[in-house]
């Protein structure tokens, strides 16, 4: 065989076997031109792609590549011309529309003296899916994490991941905010580093496993969550905090989680500081808890004004019925009784509705002083005398003491709120104490006044001490009490006494009796001074009221009617008028009444306008205001419409006696002079 047959006989061999491995070959072979061209493809191009061998035989690559391989074609072959091969991703395009991702690799091959184009197109449609779906993984799982990211930063809550040793590991912006700590510096830091607490101060350790933080209820919902894995929903703590080197008592809503992060134990602590929260609730609880117990006050009181008005009532009202009914024959002795009963039970009612009054006027702030210069030793001794008249029907002792310092002392103060307030802590102590004695006394310390009364009552017991003056309070309000009264005396003392620029304050105990103590500053007077105080002339001059004209303005009868008898039985000449009205056209006609006795509310005309136009008649006639109104706005307004003198109902024989006398005297004085 020569050798031209040999290279003949090769030369197929080789032909052959590239024919077999071509069609062998698990990728889409195509063997083709510069121009794309087709000039052989393999089983499984035809296969891939649906073509047959005679369709791929007069097609060319563009018929069934992507834009992409015929937009880069002659880029790519020049690369292919120079490097010998080129490879890159693209797309098929199937006979029957279908699309297939393929990696292209390129080689440049010579075939009979020919330069070709071997390209192997492998199907990653698969792999390329694959890609797809891990970006699109990827896209969800950026986009949840930016959505965790924003909601872990926004929530209103702090949230903090820690370790099992309770480092921080990250913690949100409200944390950073609320607590002060920097997102930065979070190396080795501690749960209880960043909130602060107070165990903390000066000192590291591992929050929740310190000694320190034992008695700790933050550390223990940190250790517990991290030993024994127990999750927490909304536990409410107390917990100790520092803040610009000030502790204070935070309350906390805390919840845990344990959670799992690259295989590492993590836990979640979200915190909400409801201090400010907890504190409203307890104001609502205390709110709530006053009204309750306002409503129980106002119902005990209601019941006890209903009792300190009806009794005495009762007591007034029955022994009428008595004088009324003839078919009864009682003794001047048992009469006599009725009346002192009678007398007493009006005093117990007007001292009820004189203390409700006051209360008003004090809670009002209408309430005004009037100074004057006192004798104090003088006063005091009045009133201790009049004191040991009224202890001397009870089986109690009244004692005094007025220290030395104070004798002959002239002081500027308002003797009648000074005497009102030791009046109803007499009145106080007598009332709590059913033997042995009540003690007063006087004394001066620094620039006060200082004046205890002191018995061996009852005392009053530590339970209720904190309510002592209080209004309408009693420690005994129950139906079967022992102690009648309105439960205002005290109040109305600490009131009065605040007013006078003093306290009231006492010391007692239980069983053995109490000792209340009232201070008021003390001011000598001075005769520089003397302008700038009112003086009083109580002295009743010893004139008699026969033949003296009195006018009396007053709508209500019955208040005309009790005038009248005492007023008759003095024989004094009596001119009635029902309405300021009438009562100016009365001294119109007849200016000669020596004084005139002015209601204030009246039906027509009131006695504010009534008396101003009959001082426009006769300037110099006395008018005394008569009216039930106590306040102090009403007393002066009578004062400034011309009023000489007022007279608060009820009023009693000795003051309208002692009243008209003074005042009809000044006036006689004044047109003598």
């Amino acid at each position: 065989m020569g050798r031209g047959e040999r290279n003949v006989k090769e030369k197929k061999k080789r032909s052959k076997k590239f024919e077999l491995l071509f069609n062998e070959i698990n990728d889409a072979m195509f063997l083709h031109d510069f121009d794309g061209n087709i000039l052989k493809v393999n089983d499984y191009a035809c296969k891939t792609l649906g073509y047959s061998r005679d369709e791929f035989a007069s097609m060319n690559i563009g018929d069934f590549a992507s834009d992409d391989i015929l937009t880069n074609w002659d880029k790519r072959i020049e690369i292919i011309r120079q490097k010998g091969m080129f490879s890159f991703e693209t797309n098929y395009i199937t006979k029957y529309n279908q699309l297939i991702y393929v990696e292209i690799v390129s080689k440049l091959i010579e075939i009979d003296n020919q330069k070709l184009v071997l390209s192997s197109g492998r199907d990653i449609s698969k792999r390329k899916n694959y890609e797809m779906r891990l970006k699109e993984s990827r896209n969800i799982a950026a986009e949840n994490e930016l959505e965790l990211n924003t909601i872990f930063n926004k929530t209103p809550s702090t949230i903090i991941l820690f370790d099992e040793e309770s480092r921080i590991i990250r913690i949100n912006h409200k944390g950073i905010l609320k607590f002060n700590v920097d997102n930065e510096n979070l190396f080795n830091k501690r749960i209880g580093d960043i909130l602060n607490c107070e165990s903390t101060r000066n000192r590291t350790i591992n929050c929740g496993f310190a000694s320190a933080c034992i008695k700790c209820q933050l550390s223990e919902i940190i250790r517990n969550t991290i030993t024994q894995k127990a999750e927490y929903n909304k536990k409410e703590i107390s917990i100790e905090l520092l803040r610009d080197g000030v502790s204070t008592i935070k309350t906390l809503l805390i919840s845990t989680a344990f959670l799992k992060k690259n295989g590492q134990n993590t836990y979640l602590a979200t915190i909400d500081d409801i201090t400010s929260r907890k504190q409203m609730e307890l104001e609502l609880i205390a709110a709530k808890e006053k009204a309750e117990e306002s409503e129980k006050l106002k119902s005990a009181f209601l019941n006890n004004i209903s009792h300190e008005i009806r009794t005495p009532l009762n007591g007034i009202l029955g022994f009428i019925n008595f004088f009324e009914d003839d078919s009864y024959n009682y003794s001047k002795e048992e009469k006599r009784e009725f009346i002192r009963i009678m007398r007493e039970s009006g005093e117990r009612l007007v001292n009820t509705v004189t203390d409700l009054v006051e209360v008003s006027k004090l809670d009002s702030g209408i309430h005004t002083l009037c100074e004057e210069k006192v004798e104090l030793t003088k006063e005091l001794q009045t009133f201790v005398n009049e004191q040991k008249v009224r202890f001397a029907k009870t089986a109690v002792l009244f004692e005094s003491e007025i220290a030395p310092a104070l004798k002959d002392q002239t002081i500027v103060i308002d003797k009648i709120k000074l005497f009102q307030i030791l009046k109803k802590l007499v009145n106080n102590a007598l009332k709590f104490t059913s033997q042995g004695k009540v003690s007063l006394s006087a004394k001066t310390k620094g620039k006060n006044l200082i004046f205890s009364v002191q018995d061996t009552g009852i005392g009053i017991d530590s339970k209720h001490q904190d309510t002592v003056f209080e209004p309408f309070r009693q420690a005994d309000s129950g139906l079967c009490r022992t102690y009648d009264g309105n439960g205002l005396g005290l109040t109305i003392a600490k009131k009065l006494a605040g007013k006078l620029g003093g306290d009231i304050w006492f010391e007692s105990e239980s069983g053995k009796g109490t000792t209340f103590f009232f201070s008021v500053p003390l001011h000598i007077f001075k005769s520089t001074n003397i302008n700038s105080v009112h003086e009083r002339n109580e002295d009743s001059p010893n004139l008699k009221l026969a033949g003296k004209k009195i006018l009396i303005a007053e709508d209500e009868m019955s208040n005309y009617v009790l005038l009248e008898a005492i007023l008759k039985k003095e024989q004094c000449q009596l001119v009635h008028a029902s309405n300021g009205k009438e009562a100016v056209d009365i001294f119109s006609k007849d200016p000669s009444f020596d004084i005139i006795i002015m209601d204030i509310k009246m039906p027509v005309m009131d006695g504010l306008e009534a008396t101003s136009k009959i001082k426009a008649i006769r300037k110099e006639v006395p008018i005394v205001a008569y009216s039930a109104y106590v306040f102090n706005q009403e007393k002066q307004k009578a004062l400034e419409a011309g009023c000489i003198d007022f007279l608060s109902k009820p009023v009693s024989k000795e003051q309208i006696l002692k009243t008209i006398e003074k005042h009809i005297l000044s006036s006689s004085e004044l047109l003598k002079s």
